[in-house]
């Protein structure tokens, strides 16, 4: 099986659709500032289909904020059970479905910074009938898509198997906040002893803004017609002799 990271087509090179959005996730938890490491910082995990509308404090995750690390704890209390398993709740966390404006006309799939991924109604259907497990669509509410255009769907993908380590370098963890720098190099491949089956998307453990998808992924998608999309061969690192 062969593997591939999604990512964004290079502003220098022409587009074949003309769709864009302007929406954000409906809650989003707070960055933070941590006076123990004296980092201040949030991260860009997605998860749009959790829903916070009977949770009492809500209404103080609907703005993107920074706050004091020891006001964090006490704002995200009781939301670990809603969030899908494995997953605890991490400064900068976006929750429910993206909300905002639209214009123009989407592609099969879109994704505008990369670790997003939107797929068209009529697309979803075609690769849903294929087989090719998606993760979990969540509906963008997306003002402006114009009377008959299909809808937009969020694809909250799985985490899963894990970029090689001798491509991640990971700094000491701050003790108060969690913190710590994490570089990836540019030519990173995945983990050849934990590969995700089963998934034909997810994000990888250790770097979760990344997306990979499967061969099978993408050679459903090119039967969709063409989308905005970048496909780049992500390699199978053999396993380390050490």
């Amino acid at each position: 099986m062969r593997f591939y990271e999604v990512d964004i087509l290079r502003p220098d090179l022409p587009r074949h659709w003309t769709g864009h959005f302007v929406a954000e996730h409906t809650w989003t938890l707070p960055g933070v500032e941590c006076s123990t490491c004296g980092e201040t910082w949030s991260g860009q995990q997605a998860f749009p289909s959790v829903d916070l509308s009977d949770l009492p404090r809500q209404a103080l995750l609907r703005e993107p904020r920074v706050v004091p690390y020891d006001t964090f704890p006490p704002l995200v209390q009781g939301l670990a059970p809603r969030l899908p398993q494995g997953i605890t709740p991490e400064p900068g966390m976006q929750l429910g479905p993206l909300r905002g404006t639209s214009q123009g006309a989407f592609g099969p799939l879109t994704t505008q910074e990369g670790w997003d991924l939107l797929v068209r109604e009529d697309a979803l259907t075609r690769l849903e009938r294929e087989g090719i497990h998606v993760g979990s669509p969540v509906r963008a509410e997306l003002q402006g898509l114009g009377p008959g255009a299909p809808l937009m769907y969020e694809l909250e993908l799985p985490t899963a198997g894990l970029l090689d380590g001798r491509d991640v370098l990971e700094g000491p963890r701050c003790r108060t906040c969690g913190w710590r720098e994490v570089r990836i190099s540019p030519e990173h491949a995945l983990e050849a002893t934990l590969l995700p089956t089963g998934l034909d998307a997810f994000r990888p453990v250790n770097a979760t803004t990344y997306i990979v998808v499967t061969e099978r992924f993408v050679q459903a998608v090119h039967r969709l017609g063409v989308s905005d999309v970048v496909f780049r061969e992500l390699p199978v690192a053999a396993p380390s002799s050490r």
